[in-house]
C-alpha cells in the first residue's frame, strides 16, 4: 500500500502542476475581463484575491505532494490533519463539479467537454488519493501513526 501510495502523490502532485498551468488559460475561455467589467473594483479585487489564493494553494498542494510526500505519510498529527484539509478541499471541488456550478454559459465544444471530464477524473483522483493517506496515517492501512 505504501508504494501506491507514493505513486499516487507523485501523479497526483504533476497532475496538479499540469492544474496549475491550465489554471491560466481559464480566464480567457470563461471571459473573465467582460463578466467582471460589470463589478465594482473592490469587487473585482476580492474576485483576484480568491483566485490567487486558490491557485496558490494548488501551487502548495503540488510542492507538499512532489517534494514531502514522506512526511505527508509519515503518521504525525500535522500529516494527519494536512492529508484531512486536502480530503475536505478536494471533496468540496468534486462535490462543485457535480452539483455546485452551473456550466450551461460554458461553450460546449470537444475541447470544454474533454476539460471537464479530466478535472472530474483529477477529483476523483486526489480525493481517493488523500483519503487512502488519512487511512494511512490512521494505521488504518498498515502504516501510519494510530
Amino acid at each position: 500500500m505504501k508504494e501506491l501510495l507514493q505513486i499516487g502523490l507523485h501523479i497526483g502532485g504533476w497532475s496538479l502542476v499540469a492544474l496549475c498551468f491550465g489554471s491560466f488559460w481559464i480566464p480567457k475561455a470563461l471571459k473573465w475581463r467582460e463578466k467582471l467589467a460589470g463589478l465594482t473594483p473592490l469587487m473585482r479585487e476580492l474576485w483576484w484575491t480568491y483566485s490567487i489564493y486558490v491557485w496558490g494553494s494548488h501551487v502548495f498542494f503540488a510542492v507538499l505532494a512532489l517534494g514531502f510526500g514522506d512526511w505527508l505519510m509519515a503518521g504525525s498529527g500535522a500529516a494527519t490533519a494536512m492529508c484531512t484539509f486536502m480530503l475536505l478541499w478536494w471533496g468540496v471541488r468534486l462535490w462543485l463539479q457535480f452539483f455546485g456550478f452551473d456550466l450551461s454559459e460554458v461553450e460546449g465544444s470537444r475541447f470544454n467537454r474533454v476539460a471537464k471530464h479530466l478535472l472530474t477524473l483529477l477529483f476523483v483522483g486526489l480525493v481517493l488519493l488523500y483519503a487512502g493517506l488519512v487511512f494511512w496515517n490512521l494505521g488504518w492501512l498498515g502504516g501510519g501513526g494510530g
